[in-house]
């Protein structure tokens, strides 16, 4: 049908042919064989002139639409292939894409109008292959091999408790001191809590969770002491509602764990997922400012 079209465009087999790079007999075999497979005549041809039947001008028409749609969908295609546009499937972590990264996204979608951004905000390990995801956001480094990842930003934890439960109880000193207090933990079996010169304490109290920010709001309640990720109880330490225990005894080095960016190794980036990452190291790291001024060195 396109050959068809700039052989009309064109007037001639010849310019045809030129226009398509094709050879002259070749663009005369494909109109041929299109007459032959529709069982009609669709030009009129002489050694001098051509002229359009009555069925090929009706074709003719049906052809135009065919290449323009074609020429329009291949641009479109060109498009996604070069500017971010199009759905972006994500999955993060319940607590810190509630709290960091959804309240960021407006200024992603800003840059990036034509991308729609899907979030499915979840605490457990996505299949990203499976279940059709782009990307996925981390705390701590994937081991598939089957995956890309780039490092976003650090992550550190704090010990903290409220000045609630600090008043009721001795603020510990050393860490072995926690085996004396209500220490609230993800629900792990079980949860160790790390320190300078390989020292752990198994974390032992009378609530456990499977997601920090309920940890957080029962040490806010004076429950107990907590360890958290800074993006969650950094407002809060900043505040006075939370306080930091035990930062000399902390090992900032080795306990750092970081986020990540991760999509499926057998996948190209497309434009939408490259400029999703590339924003979010703009927009996190390497130091994030969930962790200004808090104390995230030994002292």
């Amino acid at each position: 049908m396109l050959v068809f079209s700039q052989v009309l465009e064109e007037g001639s087999f010849s310019g045809a042919a030129r226009k398509l790079g094709r050879s002259k007999s070749s663009v005369s075999r494909e109109v041929s064989a299109l007459e032959q497979r529709l069982g009609a005549q669709l030009l009129r041809r002489t050694t001098r002139r051509m002229s359009l039947t009555e069925i090929g001008k009706v074709f003719l028409e049906g052809c135009k639409r065919v290449v323009e749609e074609a020429e329009l969908t291949e641009r479109s295609v060109g498009r996604l292939q070069h500017d971010p546009r199009g759905e972006i499937r994500i999955a993060a972590p319940m607590s810190f894409g509630h709290l960091q990264l959804a309240p960021r996204l407006g200024r992603f979608l800003t840059r990036y109008p034509d991308v729609h951004v899907d979030i499915d905000l979840t605490d457990r390990r996505v299949d990203l292959v499976h279940e059709k995801f782009d990307l996925s956001v981390r705390i701590s480094q994937p081991r598939q091999q089957s995956y890309v990842i780039r490092r976003l930003a650090n992550i550190h934890g704090l010990v903290c408790a409220s000045p609630g439960y600090l008043a009721a109880h001795d603020q510990p000193e050393r860490p072995s001191d926690l085996q004396s207090h209500n220490c609230l933990g993800y629900t792990s079996s079980p949860e160790i809590w790390p320190f300078a010169g390989g020292v752990k304490v198994r974390a032992r109290g009378t609530l456990n969770a499977d997601n920090g920010d309920a940890l957080r709001q029962a040490a806010l309640a004076d429950v107990g002491i907590v360890y958290l990720p800074t993006f969650l109880v950094g407002d809060d330490l900043r505040a006075g509602r939370l306080v930091p225990l035990l930062v000399r005894h902390m090992d900032f080095e080795h306990s750092t764990t970081g986020l990540y960016a991760v999509y499926p190794a057998s996948r190209h980036p497309s434009p939408k997922v490259r400029a999703m990452i590339d924003w979010l190291v703009e927009e996190l790291g390497p130091e994030p400012d969930w962790d200004r001024g808090l104390p995230l060195r030994r002292t």
